[in-house]
């Protein structure tokens, strides 16, 4: 089982490279089919949306056939759909090829995140799924960031064969990490099944609580990086691969929490995780507000990475115990929620910039963050009466 469950990592954090590889190749991409570089960014959504919506579809799906089975079968489709993409001749040919991708990723994540709490003792889950997020998230910046790399030394075509070969590698290591993996499946998979499953989840009266947090984080962290750029610009630092790099201090300090995540729980406790993870997130948000030089905003996004992980944790272990009998769709609607955050922050942040300035953009932020942290610890981990 600890093998499976280190492919199941790595599964998360080659899945979670698709997201935003192709980001920094966004101006090849207007060059080459004669597309406005504003309409070419859309593919980010065209990702991104489809990934968030599709969850709770697909979570019933892998309650019942097997959680093994739907991240298998959506690592062939995202391979396969990433490899057409990168031969093709017009940009809708891309767009569908991308939303098609979405789809698939969005029933790889919350697989593993069931696999995971059904494979682990809840005295250890908070661990394991602190590892497991901390690599899809890392993933996720890493992709960014190496995207920029390969299409520098190639072009875009280039960063989506190298994301296919990066998926067809962690295809590989399901295939032969998988084997002999048993899982129980529900009675029957019908319309009724999926709905009883929702109902089950929504009975619960700490799912709303765990929702909303995740959505909350998602749009006051997440939104935050496609603007990255812009402070630094403010800061005097023009270069897009040091913005590249301080978005990758947020991906270490998720692994580092990582690294530490159990001594910490020891210290802290899930409820006092929780406060100060969000606590502390929402202070770098407001040190940011400085703009100061690279290195110390690298710093600055290297604690926020470990702020967010401490707080997020919680609220997957949360998430993984709403309703045990239906783990996959409660995890899947964890899922969808954060996502969906990631798909709202950035026209959080938009507006924020055009309105009222990334000062108050960024303390409204902070405020959000550190609302999602304390409030989730006083309704998820009140205090022992």
């Amino acid at each position: 089982m600890n093998r499976a469950l280190v492919v199941v990592s790595f599964i998360a954090f080659s899945t979670s490279l698709f997201m935003r590889a192709i980001d920094p190749v966004v101006p090849q991409i207007s060059s080459e089919f004669g597309m406005p570089a504003a309409d070419v960014a859309l593919l980010a959504t065209a990702f991104a949306l489809p990934f968030a919506i599709v969850q709770p579809l697909l979570g019933p799906v892998g309650d019942f056939f097997g959680k093994t089975k739907l991240m298998i079968a959506g690592m062939c489709l995202l391979v396969l759909t990433t490899l057409i993409g990168a031969f093709a001749q017009s940009f809708t040919w891309l767009l569908v090829t991308r939303i098609v991708a979405g789809v698939a990723a969005g029933g790889i994540f919350p697989a593993g995140l069931a696999f995971v709490s059904d494979s682990v003792a809840v005295e250890r889950r908070q661990v394991v799924l602190g590892r497991y997020v901390a690599a899809a998230l890392a993933g996720n910046l890493t992709g960014a960031w190496a995207g920029g790399i390969v299409g520098d030394l190639t072009n875009w075509r280039g960063v989506l064969f190298a994301a296919t070969i990066c998926g067809a590698l962690a295809l590989m290591l399901g295939l032969w990490g998988f084997r002999g993996v048993k899982h129980e499946k529900g009675e029957r998979f019908d319309l009724a099944f999926a709905v009883n499953s929702y109902k089950m989840i929504f009975a619960n009266p700490r799912a709303k609580w765990t929702y909303l947090g995740v959505l909350l984080e998602g749009i006051a962290i997440f939104g935050l990086f496609p603007f990255v750029a812009i402070l630094l610009h403010e800061s005097g630092e023009y270069r897009a691969t040091i913005a590249g790099f301080v978005i990758a201090g947020f991906a270490v300090g998720g692994a580092v929490f990582g690294l530490v995540v159990s001594p910490m729980l020891r210290i802290f406790g899930t409820r006092g995780l929780m406060i100060w993870g969000g606590l502390i997130a929402a202070s770098m948000l407001c040190f940011s507000t400085l703009r100061l030089s690279w290195p110390v905003e690298f710093a600055a996004f290297f604690v926020l990475g470990i702020g967010f992980y401490m707080m997020h944790n919680c609220f997957q272990l949360a998430a993984s115990e709403i309703a045990p009998k239906a783990r996959g769709s409660a995890l899947a609607l964890h899922s969808s929620f954060f996502f969906i955050g990631h798909a709202v922050g950035p026209v959080f942040y938009y507006w924020g910039l055009a309105h009222t300035g990334i000062v108050a953009t960024l303390l409204a932020a902070a405020v959000i963050t550190a609302a999602a942290g304390v409030g989730g610890a006083h309704f998820l981990f009140p205090r022992a009466k």
